[in-house]
């Protein structure tokens, strides 16, 4: 789960059209409407995004997108601040002191899409599902068991503080199914139109064009961030797959739709120019890195790792990407939990561009410019490797020839070579590689056990590392978890196997009289208080 959200599952969704209808007259339930007073003005909202989903079930799918964010509500949040866990779906939580059990009391009138009765033993047969299903059941490997307290009341008894499982709990893979329908049905079938408890329900969708949802009536949330925290102003909501960045950027100005992600990097500055439209920026919620070989070859020698840490100029990189990355030193964003601006403060200094200081280094280390063409020596080899870049990755294909010219001025060739990210990812777990680009994302400090331990997948370990990475995984103190996660980021820099290079800068746009639109830092965003004035 704590990777970028790309592994696509095989579910044979065979039908081009698929119409749903999970609204309330549709399950075994016959719970009341809350009703509606929108106006024609507020009847439809229209979003365009880049990818089309893989699935509608959060629990049979390998990543997620605005669509499931609609169709789902967690028990609990992060703040917009990600320093605290709030209410969502539930209406309060309980964490043992010693972290024993988490303790969630659900609304006692809570019901799903179709209205049947969402308490605490249809929320326990959704989690026991997702542990069941899911490939990202791992995030909650500390729940021994679930347990129906009442039927308001369902306790997770773990085995111990596990306080990683928060980013699971609050991200819409905390969403709930409703069971009861899933084992009435094909698996495929479900996916195309599951049974859920958010504030909307699929009511079609055509697939290559776009996925139609329709309001839950039932819907209500305990979100302290919302103003509004029952059903949503818009009766429908459609959500359109355009691909090309450029053209959601002409629907938006062309009032074809109403909000867009992922704006194009060369398009940020004119939308913001532009009288009709809102921006909203955010930040990725992890780094992008260098990851280098420390185990043989050129790289072994800790030395050469710190002269190419010392030669990369962030600033350089930013402004020759245009700004739309932020440049990182340590390997937790300001965009995730356990984040520590002083940590990022002192890293930027100990990590600052250096070329001089690199040229010693190598120097020292046994490399030296004896033909002079510009590239350091050592027994007759040329300190020469090839730089793997995920073709994937715009940010980090665009930095490539930067960062190429920033080592080649300290005497290192570093000849780029494009693939995608998974195969990059691949030749790291097999050990053949020398540096190679990669990236995460992932709102809490968390993703580094999953990057910088065995947990990789990749053939090398440090064990001091994996330990102070474990300690802070599992510390519920809110601020002795981030002075354990300064730790561990001094133990990563101490050995110079990775680079962290940056984070990418994001960007939402709605037309102007799309209000109410709340983005976190992090990414999220929230269409609770959203109206077209």
């Amino acid at each position: 789960m704590k990777f970028y959200r790309a592994a696509a599952l095989a579910l044979g969704l065979s039908l081009a059209l698929t119409a749903c209808g999970s609204g309330p007259n549709s399950g075994s339930g016959s719970g009341d409407s809350a009703g509606s007073d929108s106006t024609a003005d507020n009847s439809l909202l229209t979003i365009a995004i880049q990818d089309e989903i893989e699935g509608c079930d959060i629990q049979q799918i390998g990543w997620e997108n605005i669509v499931h964010g609609l169709i789902y509500e967690p028990l609990v949040v992060f703040s917009e601040d990600l320093s605290e866990i709030q209410p969502a779906f539930a209406e309060s939580y309980t964490v043992a002191e010693d972290g024993s059990y988490i303790e969630f009391v659900l609304p006692k009138d809570a019901k799903f899409s179709n209205g049947d009765v969402c308490d605490a033993a249809a929320v326990k047969a959704s989690e026991e599902r997702f542990l069941e299903i899911s490939e990202y059941a791992g995030d909650l490997d500390a729940v021994s068991d679930i347990e129906v307290v009442d039927e308001q009341t369902i306790r997770y008894n773990l085995s111990g503080p596990a306080p990683y499982m928060w980013a699971s709990l609050t991200s819409t893979y905390g969403g709930i199914n409703d069971v009861a329908v899933a084992d009435t049905m094909e698996a495929d079938a479900f996916n195309r139109c599951p049974v859920t408890n958010g504030p909307y329900y699929v009511d079609e969708w055509t697939q290559g064009s776009q996925i139609t949802l329709k309001r839950n009536e039932n819907f209500k949330t305990n979100n302290p961030n919302m103003t509004n925290r029952g059903i949503f102003a818009f009766d429908t909501i459609v959500v359109r797959f355009i691909p090309d960045e450029f053209t959601r950027v002409s629907e938006l100005e062309s009032g074809s739709v109403d909000v867009i992600f992922d704006v194009p990097s060369a398009s940020i500055a004119d939308l913001e120019s532009n009288p009709d439209v809102t921006t909203y920026g955010y930040k990725q919620a992890g780094v992008s890195y260098l990851n280098m070989q420390a185990g043989k070859g050129v790289t072994a020698d800790v030395k050469v790792r710190e002269a190419l840490s010392l030669a990369v100029n962030r600033d350089e990189v930013a402004d020759a990407l245009d700004g739309v990355v932020t440049p990182t030193y340590g390997f937790i964003s300001e965009a995730q939990a356990g984040y520590s601006a002083a940590k990022e403060t002192e890293l930027s200094q100990k990590l600052a561009f250096d070329p001089e200081t690199a040229k010693s280094l190598l120097a020292e280390a046994g490399w030296a410019d004896t033909n002079g063409d510009g590239i350091v020596e050592k027994g007759g080899q040329a300190l020469s490797f090839e730089m793997l870049i995920a073709s994937d990755r715009a940010s980090v294909k665009a930095a490539a020839p930067v960062l190429q010219a920033q080592f080649a001025a300290v005497g290192v060739d570093a000849q780029i070579r494009e693939y995608e990210g998974a195969y990059i990812k691949q030749l790291m777990r097999d050990d053949n590689f020398v540096m190679g680009g990669r990236n995460y994302v992932w709102n809490d400090a968390d993703i580094l056990y999953y990057v910088f331990t065995s947990e990789s997948g990749y053939p090398w370990d440090d064990p001091a590392v994996t330990d102070a990475l474990v300690k802070a995984r599992t510390e519920n103190d809110p601020e002795a978890r981030v002075k354990a996660y300064e730790a561990a980021q001094d133990l990563l820099v101490a050995d110079y196997k990775a680079i962290s290079l940056f984070a990418d800068n994001y960007c939402i746009a709605t037309k102007k009289d799309i209000t109410g639109v709340k983005v976190t830092n992090d990414g999220r965003v929230w269409f609770h208080d959203t109206v077209r004035e």
